[in-house]
């Protein structure tokens, strides 16, 4: 196993670790420009800053606000702020292992951990989505749990009431981890003890008290909570129910590569072995087991049963309690530690930092991307112009269909609300006067235009359609990308 003590060693596994970190980040910089769709909308959104959302809990809307606000759109701001997010998940993920296991162990799963192309390719992607933020509030949260059953005190309570709120506001299935916890404390007889300590309550206070605000918000506004529900259907048929447990397995085959084939060659040679069940093996690899467990156990339930819709993306949070449930199961010998330090760290550092040239190459000399190098700026200051020549105020408003109007909606300023379609009747900050005021700037290719206004945006008078053609940005192919737009005239403006 990797000896931490060796400066060198260490050195290297961070060096690595901090590549594949950076690696989205450099490739937004030099190839992908461009924010991703949910990374627009969770943008737009939190220029607005609302306690509730039409769709999601708030804390990934609240973060690309605040990151908006101080830094702008770009997208590779947008993957650094995520990245570091990650990197403090990291940090909680290698301190809970310590807590579980050897310091050899610890440091070889986190860097397993860290270099999974999850981490490194979802960002591009996703970049501040809520399932990358699980990646910072689960780890802390079982981090703070078990320091506070250890130790008792009162700091790391209120640390896993803090965490266990942001792990709530930043998505509902936190539910399914909390679960996982409870089965372990009535199950494990060294974590039952909690229940009668006061630091538990006061955890449990601690993260009411942050979540109440939101709570009282999805009473009145109930959209958010109805479309969690919405991902279960009972009509699903057997074979949809056994997609989404293939969903599962795919997350594990595709977003933890390469790290189960380093594991697994590791074992095959005899490099790393499974420990054999041991009666003193520690209380918190117990917890982490169990909870784990009791987890997939959950998650495949509501799959069969509830008729979960289950996507493969949404695996990350399931992989990462993997990881922290199989390290302290896995030992390795002195051969090892030589095998990590000479093959494993220099190999995956090598592996990624060709992918991220071979990307780079590939997308700027011969290929594009027409979302991440898509040319929302450019388009956004030409329909402006073509605004502003015919209205003296406005647009207070651009909306339409969510892959355009997100993209150059929210290159147009922040005096204007963007927003999709279907986000108008439940986006508590719409206002249908301010609209019909300001006008707004209507971006949708859809051939049913009309029949979607009509559902949308009723009454609307809209101007015949113009168009604009850019080309991408950072690519040498030339492709072009065209903008449809209409315009609702403001009322208040003369023309």
């Amino acid at each position: 196993m990797p000896h931490q003590d060796d400066p060198g060693t260490r050195n290297r596994a961070l060096g690595v670790l901090g590549l594949a970190l950076l690696l989205p980040v450099l490739l937004a910089i030099v190839v992908f420009p461009t924010a991703m769709y949910d990374t627009r909308e969770l943008i737009a959104w939190g220029r607005e800053f609302p306690i509730v959302t039409p769709f999601h809990p708030p804390m990934m809307v609240w973060i690309g606000g605040i990151v908006d606000r101080f830094t702008g759109t770009s997208a590779a701001v947008m993957i650094l702020t995520g990245q570091v997010l990650i990197a403090i998940g990291l940090i909680y993920f290698y301190r809970t292992l310590r807590l579980a296991t050897t310091r050899d162990n610890a440091l070889l799963f986190t860097l397993l951990y860290g270099t999974t192309s999850y981490i490194i390719f979802a960002p591009l992607s996703f970049a501040l989505n809520a399932d990358i933020l699980q990646l910072t509030s689960w780890p802390a949260v079982l981090f703070q749990f078990l320091r506070a059953a250890q130790s008792d005190r009162m700091r790391h309570w209120i640390g896993f009431g803090f965490w266990s709120a942001a792990a709530v506001l930043t998505k509902y299935n936190a539910v399914v981890l909390f679960l996982g916890m409870a089965s372990s404390i009535v199950l494990l007889p060294a974590f039952r003890t909690i229940l009668k300590r006061p630091g538990f309550y006061v955890a449990v206070a601690t993260g009411t008290v942050l979540i109440l605000p939101h709570v009282i918000a999805v009473l009145r506004h109930s959209t958010a909570f109805e479309y969690g529900l919405d991902h279960f259907d009972l009509q699903n048929p057997l074979s949809q129910r056994l997609n989404g447990v293939a969903q599962l397995f795919q997350s594990y085959l595709v977003f933890a590569a390469p790290a189960y084939l380093i594991v697994a060659y590791g074992l095959w040679k005899g490099m790393l072995a499974i420990r054999p069940a041991r009666q003193d093996r520690s209380a918190a690899s117990q917890f982490l087991l169990f909870t784990a467990a009791t987890a997939h156990i959950i998650l495949v339930a509501l799959v069969m049963i509830a008729g979960l819709n289950f996507l493969a993306r949404f695996g990350a949070p399931y992989i990462m309690l993997t990881f922290l449930a199989c390290a302290p199961l896995i030992s390795g010998s002195e051969i090892c530690m030589r095998w990590f330090d000479r093959i494993v760290v220099p190999a995956t550092g090598a592996l990624y930092l060709i992918a991220g040239i071979a990307i780079a190459v590939i997308f700027t000399a011969f290929a594009s991307h027409s979302v991440m190098q898509e040319p929302t700026g450019e388009a956004a200051r030409l329909i402006l112009k073509d605004w502003d020549s015919k209205y003296s105020c406005g647009p207070a408003y651009f909306v339409g269909g969510r892959q355009g109007v997100y993209g150059v909606g929210i290159e147009a300023g922040r005096n204007v609300t963007v927003l999709a379609y279907r986000e108008i009747a439940s986006a508590i900050w719409y206002d249908d006067n301010k609209l019909r005021t300001g006008g707004a700037v209507v971006m949708d290719t859809d051939p049913e235009f009309k029949e979607r206004m009509l559902k949308y945006l009723p009454g609307k008078v809209y101007s015949a359609e113009s168009k604009i053609t850019v080309p991408l940005r950072r690519t040498w192919t030339g492709k072009q990308f065209t903008f449809p737009y209409r315009f609702i005239a403001p009322q208040n403006c003369p023309r």
